[in-house]
């Protein structure tokens, strides 16, 4: 079977990102002497993922492993190193399941280069192209209930068993369990009989990465990609998150904990239940985002934030004076913005009725405070009426 060759001078995929920092895998190498690639499964700016069979496998016509492989320089030692402490955690804790974790890790070395390298069980595709190839933006109420349950038991164990805190909780990062294994031999076969377009360079074939098909059943969501993930037990005051996913206590620079995670969640999930964000940041004056606009946003939906928040914040007097009123444009600084108009969760949420709609924002707002302190924790959430209303 010939392979379709794409113009020399047409980038391809890591390219865009500077090839030389990826490792130059090929469909049929065997790494670490166990994993042969079988498939490209995608790519990002800082790794490849791949589809191979395990060699040493239990049923080896049949065991498909994601081999990640990580960029040259790369944080990749961090990520398997928390990988390595989520292993370690009680097994037989619900939240575990729904928690990636890997099965191997391994280095691979190139003209002086190191690559650390991550083995997974294969996961179907997230949330986000769920939603993309079925053609819709936003899930059914009952769909999101599910994944939430799961998504805040992953946020559980994270949170009291390894003390972790994810950072990064996105519609990209809730993938699926495969339950229909064809589709891993499907992509197999497909690959042989119709090969993926490739591009050859020097020392390297570069090739595009191919879609696993739909599966006849969907299985259980888990919670992955812990690239960005710190641990609690440490004090953090950086800044983290996605923009549209940020804080208050990330915003003004305060010390920032599990809470985090929570506010994370609460945004998340408006994105994938109402098809929009709640939050965009975009500051009309700048034509981009800046924490300034996100703030305004906060305000006119949530009330100006608590005085002794704005008080503790190392940044807060770059949108706050002394008594925590908000800082309008005038002559000296043209570019701070005015308070937008005061709006509420009701008037944004568009899909539910009645007591639906009145328990899901009541859900939302638990998560939504200003003060991290007052925020309900992830098992705390399990528990709420809107998360348990109608299930089963």
């Amino acid at each position: 079977m010939a392979f379709p060759l794409i113009d020399p001078s047409q980038k391809v995929e890591e390219e865009r990102h500077g090839i030389e920092r990826y490792y130059p895998a090929r469909i049929g190498d065997v790494l670490s002497s166990r994993y042969r690639i079988v498939g490209k499964l995608g790519f990002g700016t800082s790794s490849t993922l791949w589809l191979a069979r395990d060699l040493q496998g239990k049923n080896k016509a049949h065991h498909h492993v994601a081999v990640k492989i990580f960029i040259n320089g790369s944080h990749g030692a961090d990520e398997i190193a928390i990988y390595k402490h989520i292993s370690k955690g009680n097994k037989s804790r619900l939240g575990y399941r729904y928690v990636r974790t890997a099965l191997d890790s391994f280095e691979l070395m190139n003209c002086g280069g190191k690559y650390p390298c991550l083995v997974h069980e294969p996961l179907w595709d997230s949330v986000r192209t769920l939603l993309e190839r079925r053609g819709v933006d936003r899930l059914p109420e009952d769909l999101l209930r599910v994944i939430l349950q799961r998504l805040l038991l992953a946020l559980d164990y994270l949170h009291t068993d390894r003390q972790l805190i994810h950072t990064d909780i996105k519609s990209d990062n809730i993938l699926h369990y495969i339950e229909d294994t064809s589709i891993l031999a499907a992509f197999e076969e497909a690959e042989v009989s119709q090969p993926s377009p490739r591009k050859k360079a020097a020392d390297r074939e570069i090739y595009v990465s191919r879609t696993l098909d739909m599966p006849k059943s969907f299985g259980e969501p888990v919670l992955c990609d812990f690239g960005n993930a710190v641990y609690g037990t440490k004090i953090n005051d950086d800044d983290a998150y996605p923009n549209i996913y940020r804080c208050p206590e990330v915003m003004l620079q305060l010390p920032w904990s599990y809470s985090a995670d929570i506010w994370n969640v609460g945004t998340m999930i408006w994105d994938i239940f109402e098809g929009k964000h709640l939050f965009n940041g975009q500051d009309p004056k700048q034509g981009r985002y800046t924490t300034r606009a996100h703030l305004t946003e906060l305000i006119s939906i949530l009330g100006p934030p608590p005085l002794e928040l704005v008080k503790q914040g190392k940044r807060s007097a770059e949108w706050f004076d002394g008594s925590g009123k908000w800082l309008e444009p005038d002559e000296n600084e043209p570019n701070r913005l005015p308070l937008l108009p005061p709006s509420c969760l009701e008037a944004a949420e568009e899909n539910l009725d009645g007591k639906d709609k009145e328990l899901f924002l009541n859900f939302i707002k638990s998560m939504l405070q200003w003060e991290p302190e007052k925020r309900k924790t992830a098992r705390e959430l399990l528990d709420d009426p809107w998360l348990t209303r109608s299930q089963g």
